[in-house]
């Protein structure tokens, strides 16, 4: 039986929306009859998103991890900050690794150590387009060689090497892919669409970065086409807002619903249930994406068309590889997100059934991670 590790951060970042990144790779793998199983053992300090700190003792991390894969019946492993293995024994976990055709280093969150390379093939999945290749490219040795320790270079940056796209290669070769949703688990909502359009999104995440003289940016650079939505529309918009700098008060003012993005996103069942519970989704993309027209599209987004609601999503050269039209939207002007959303809301109806048509065709693991597995030679 063909056997993968996907190592992930969902200790390091106890949050569901993140968590959720990893789990579907596992699941969708498993429904393929490949014998799959989570690693995490970076080293990393986790984080405790309810004190706002660093979780020392992985109190608050562990029983998290197990609630989650247990549920899923998921083999894992996470090594604590002070050296101790959780899930599975330190011995069992690089075993796992040893007799693993391919190892997913999925978002880069760990350092290729000797036991990760004991896998027939190491993969690096690349979530985060155009950060790590200008890096690459500007000739930091650390990211340059952390690149080459890889056997295959995956990216979300589906539109990396055509003509429009911005995104250095740095003198590596690199494969589109895109998030695998695990439909089965999104079929329990509820078809019923809520109130309002919703997000999870942070601020601004981490400093912008620069390339070619242009200066690429976080989501708060391009939040301003959307901004004037509440007033535009009359329609209902919620955050689920992360930042310490994010304008709260002003959107409040103008017209947007504020939530805690923490409630939603304590476990993946209880993010299920707010994506779900959402009329469909209203998203800016980073404005590094944007200007450098990878092609990159959000999971969350694929999850909120799974779970049957429609997505109103800024373009970053996705709608060469996905179609815009019905259940999903591009825009790349507040006019035209204007329109769009007066377009989904003419008959909710149709959008919300072509939404999940569009994330069977386009998002099923299955079929996702049945091409990566041949694009990393494992057959």
């Amino acid at each position: 039986m063909t056997s993968v590790v996907v190592c992930g951060i969902a200790g390091q970042l106890p949050l569901a929306g993140v968590a959720l990144h990893y789990v579907q790779y596992c699941l969708a793998l498993r429904d393929l009859g490949v014998e799959a199983s989570y690693l995490e053992d970076n080293r990393a300090w986790p984080y405790h998103p309810y004190a706002n700190r660093p979780d020392e003792n992985a109190s608050y991390t562990v029983p998290w991890l197990h609630e989650m894969f247990d549920a899923f019946d998921l083999p894992w492993a996470y090594r604590d900050p002070r050296g101790r293995y959780h899930g599975a024994p330190e011995r069992e976990a690089k075993a796992r690794c040893e007799r693993a055709d391919l190892l997913l280093n999925v978002s880069g969150g760990h350092q290729p150590d000797e036991h990760h390379r004991s896998a027939r093939v190491l993969a690096y999945i690349d979530t985060d387009p155009g950060f790590v290749q200008v890096r690459a490219a500007q000739g930091d040795a650390t990211t340059r060689a952390w690149l080459a320790a890889h056997d295959v270079l995956f990216t979300f940056g589906e539109a990396m090497g055509r003509d429009d796209c911005k995104v250095p290669d740095a003198g590596f070769t690199w494969r589109p892919t895109r998030q695998p949703v695990h439909l089965p688990f999104w079929a329990a909502v509820d078809d019923d669409p809520g109130e309002a359009y919703t997000t999870v999104m942070n601020w601004r995440a981490y400093a912008s970065t620069e390339w070619e003289g242009e200066a690429w940016g976080q989501k708060d650079a391009e939040f301003p086409l959307v901004r004037g939505l509440p007033r535009a529309t009359g329609v209902p918009l919620e955050l689920a807002l992360g930042g310490d700098d994010a304008p709260r008060d002003a959107l409040v003012e103008e017209g947007w619903r504020i939530v805690d993005p923490r409630p939603p996103t304590r476990t993946v069942w209880t993010f299920r249930d707010y994506l779900a519970g959402s009329r469909g989704e209203v998203t800016v993309a980073k404005q590094a994406y944007v200007r450098s027209r990878g092609g990159w599209f959000s999971e969350r987004s694929a999850n909120y068309l799974a779970a049957g609601r429609p997505v109103l999503a800024q373009d970053t050269g996705w709608t060469t590889d996905l179609p815009s039209g019905k259940g999903l939207l591009a825009f790349a002007t507040a006019e035209e997100a204007t329109d769009r959303l007066r377009e989904i809301e003419s008959d909710i109806t149709a959008h919300a059934s072509a939404a999940r048509a569009v994330a069977s065709a386009h998002f099923d693991g299955r079929d996702v991670l049945e091409r990566l597995l041949s694009d990393a030679g494992i057959n």
